[in-house]
């Protein structure tokens, strides 16, 4: 039987507000509307969660740096600009 685990993940507020403000820059690149600050907890909560089931040995300092890094990326890409991107990186 495999039973999930249930986390408690203790970050600093300045971990969440830094990892909000990466998100609120990456939404303004990419022209989208932010979310707000308190539903975004939510949101890095849950990546948090994903990274320490993955990697369950892995240090909170260091997941807390992935998650900034994914939230850096372009992970709200429509499917047609991925294939674009894609398309460029072939040539």
């Amino acid at each position: 039987m495999n039973e999930q685990q249930d986390f408690l993940i203790l970050y600093l507020e300045e971990d969440l507000d830094r990892a909000y403000r990466i998100d609120c820059k990456m939404r303004t690149k990419q022209d989208l509307a932010w979310i707000k600050r308190e539903d975004f907890r939510k949101v890095y909560d849950e990546l948090l969660e994903a990274h320490l089931r993955g990697m369950p040995e892995m240090p909170l300092e260091v997941v807390i740096q992935c998650v900034e890094k994914i939230l850096e990326s372009d992970i709200r890409l429509t499917p047609d600009e991925l294939e674009e991107r894609e398309r460029d990186d072939e040539i």
